[in-house]
């Protein structure tokens, strides 16, 4: 007699309801965008983030976007840079799926930028004399 723990259980080879190449990391930060047109960008707005990976970007909007649409998008990361300095990914891509605000983004490009804290300073002054 078979017991229940002895038993294969065949699967269908698409199993796998998500078959993404690429592991998506869940994260909830806050996310700016800006959508841009031919010669100057058309639309801001903000959002949180549902998963990351290398090539692809979850999120909510504030409002739904359009399937095509370019957009900039700002993520202050949670990690800082050795020393404590705070750091933003900005992701460039283009909206591949949407379903309501819920927005899928193909990322095209992305670059970790320092994020100033606090008020501008000034440049130094040139003495005169």
């Amino acid at each position: 007699m078979e017991r229940a723990s002895e038993r294969l259980v065949r699967l269908p080879n698409d199993a796998s309801a998500d078959r993404r190449a690429n592991i998506r990391f869940p994260l909830t930060q806050e996310v700016r965008y800006v959508v841009s047109g031919r010669r100057a960008p058309v639309g801001t707005g903000s959002g949180r983030i549902i998963d990351l990976s290398s090539s692809g970007l979850s999120f909510t909007a504030d409002r739904p976007l359009l399937t095509g649409q370019k957009l900039e998008v700002s993520i202050d990361w949670p990690a800082p840079l050795d020393g404590g300095v705070k750091l933003q990914l900005t992701i460039t891509g283009v909206v591949v799926r949407t379903n309501g605000t819920a927005t899928a983004l193909e990322i095209l490009g992305h670059e970790f930028r320092t994020r100033r804290v606090g008020p501008k300073a000034a440049p130094p002054q040139e003495s005169v004399g």
